[in-house]
């Protein structure tokens, strides 16, 4: 472990003098503003299959962006050779892209003040396996396990990974910001398949964790893939017709997903949300509040500060229903005549709550709405976010009286997002670790499912 935090010092020292000077240069060159991003990737991948080795990957990336602003016109670049000479061409194609480029009077970096000046130890990064042959075995064992289910119905493993990769990076900007920061994502997987009736099914199930140590078993893992796997033979449409849908957590990730591209400051800027205009009114129940947490430690959605440097901040997006910020980067939020609130790439750990009558256990949820359809896989690319109209190919099951009754597939879920969001009913308490967004299944009333 010492050996590994003193490399990962040693990376951060260099980037962070790579960028400062990058910087400096691009500055010199005429740049009035200039932010810089460097650094990269390495770790291994693993695949198994029939029990054996299939593939093994190491990677070990590196690359350089430079962007530069000179009379309010935006230039960029990138390289992957971090060698002096060919940063210099890195800037000067970025300056000379700048000079073609139109004026913009939002185009620049980040507002000084907004800066993050503090960081904390979020417990991020950690050493991953101890040498290929841990991920090996973790990779092949998953795929062994999951061939031990074969019986009648199912019929053995589609294969499975196990992966590791140690990003570090520095961010630094002619505002007098320049930070390293490193972190480190592990993660396995297997897929199941099934047949019944001629009709072939797959399951999966998935772990990830910031260390090897904090992986699901592998038995987990497989349990969970060959529950799914079973659970979805001999599945069947239903009759198309209005129904209470419940998205299961995995399947809520989306949804909610959708929501959180729909409030991102450039679909407002563009007027290409179904959200445009809603700051400080009902978007969701007023039994609804959804809160950002970045400073959770060891949490997937960790952050100090975004990708433009602004501090990272707990914030809640929804209170008792209503729209309370739109999620903004420097660019965006200028076009708005807002300031960033530090959301350039994205979100950070959401939590999706509601009141203590509307959070059930997940057998209580199936009771209070008692026939409908448990969505838990959504394909197809099927949200409009400018409309809001929504329609989706979905797979999971019927149940009826509180009870489940068969598997249903090959049906399509449809409705308007603004809706959808307005008759969030209920929440599970069935919360996932696995992912950024913590929302326990969901229950929206009304939506038209499509079947035969």
């Amino acid at each position: 472990m010492s050996d590994f935090n003193t490399d990962i010092r040693a990376q951060k020292d260099k980037l962070s003098n790579i960028a400062a000077q990058t910087v400096s240069k691009a500055v010199k060159a005429g740049a009035d503003e200039c932010a810089v991003d460097v650094g990269g990737a390495s770790g291994i991948s693993v695949s198994a299959r029939s029990g054996e080795v299939e593939n093994i990957e190491f990677n070990r990336d590196n690359g350089m962006s430079v962007t530069v602003y000179r009379g309010h016109r935006r230039g960029s670049a990138s390289t992957t050779d971090l060698s002096p000479e060919a940063i210099a061409s890195c800037i000067d194609s970025a300056m000379s892209i700048a000079s073609f480029a139109d004026a913009d009077p939002c185009a620049g970096i980040a507002d000084r003040d907004l800066l993050c000046q503090s960081f904390k130890d979020l417990k991020v990064t950690y050493p991953g396996f101890s040498d290929p042959d841990e991920a090996v075995q973790l990779a092949v064992s998953l795929d062994r396990k999951a061939a031990e289910c074969k019986d009648g119905e199912i019929r053995g493993s589609d294969g499975a990974s196990a992966s590791y990769t140690l990003y570090t990076g520095c961010f630094a900007n002619s505002n007098g910001f320049c930070r390293a920061s490193a972190s480190s994502i592990c993660s396995a997987d297997v897929t199941l398949l099934g047949q019944q009736g001629g009709v072939m099914q797959r399951g999966s199930s998935f772990t990830v964790a910031r260390r090897p140590q904090d992986l699901m078993s592998a038995d987990a893992v497989v349990a969970e893939a060959e529950r799914r796997t079973r659970g979805r033979l001999g599945a069947h449409p239903v009759k198309t017709g209005k129904y209470s849908v419940i998205f299961t957590r995995g399947a809520a990730q989306s949804l909610i997903g959708n929501f959180a591209a729909a409030i991102g400051g450039g679909a407002i800027y563009r007027r290409r949300s179904f959200l445009c205009d809603m700051l400080g009114k009902q978007v969701m129940p007023k039994w609804v509040t959804i809160t950002e947490d970045p400073t959770i430690l060891g949490s997937l959605g960790a952050a100090n500060c975004d990708g433009e440097g602004v501090s990272a901040v707990r914030s809640q997006p929804v209170t008792d229903g209503v729209l309370k910020e739109y999620l903004l980067a420097s660019y965006s939020a200028r076009k708005l005549g807002f300031r960033s609130n530090g959301h350039s790439g994205g979100i950070y750990n959401w939590f999706v709550d509601m009141d203590g009558q509307r959070t059930l256990e997940f057998d209580e949820l199936l009771r209070t709405a008692g026939e409908g359809i448990v969505v838990d896989e959504l394909m197809g690319q099927g949200a409009d976010l400018a409309s809001g109209n929504y329609s989706r190919g979905a797979a999971g099951y019927w149940f009826k009286n509180g009870e489940r009754v068969h598997p249903v597939s090959e049906i399509t879920i449809a409705g308007n997002l603004r809706d959808m969001f307005m008759h969030l009913e209920y929440i599970g308490k069935d919360r996932d670790p696995r992912y950024k967004v913590q929302c326990g299944s969901l229950l929206v009333s009304g939506m038209t499912v499509s079947g035969n």
